[in-house]
């Protein structure tokens, strides 16, 4: 009987221990977060190459852990800096599960620099 208890316990403490340990998306339904860096809408001067700031993503598994995902970020750029207007630069990323983020956009407008 005092076996079956310490072994029991020593199943429950270990399972307990590897559920903690996870470090990859366990499809816990959560969708991965992103965030715009720098200026939302940003203001650009005619003429200049465009430097995107970029952004970050993130995803936040059932147990807490969370998983940086930037480098899986798709951009999508249009922004044309020889003509004056306002341009759309969009941003999404999915997380190992294949659960996309909501897309997230930065509105740049080209304007005549001083």
């Amino acid at each position: 009987m005092k076996y079956t208890v310490s072994l029991l316990f020593f199943v429950l403490v270990f399972s307990f221990l590897n559920l903690g340990c996870k470090k990859t998306d366990d499809g816990d339904g959560t969708k991965p977060e992103i965030v715009v860096l720098g200026a939302n809408p940003m203001f650009w001067a005619l003429n200049y190459p465009y430097t995107d700031l970029g952004a970050k993503a993130y995803d936040v598994s059932s147990t807490g852990d969370t998983t940086d995902l930037t480098l899986s970020i798709v951009v999508d750029s249009k922004v044309d800096v020889s003509q004056v207007g306002e341009y759309q630069v969009t941003y999404n990323v999915k997380d190992a599960s294949g659960l996309a983020a909501d897309e997230k956009r930065r509105l740049v407008k080209v304007v005549i620099g001083k």
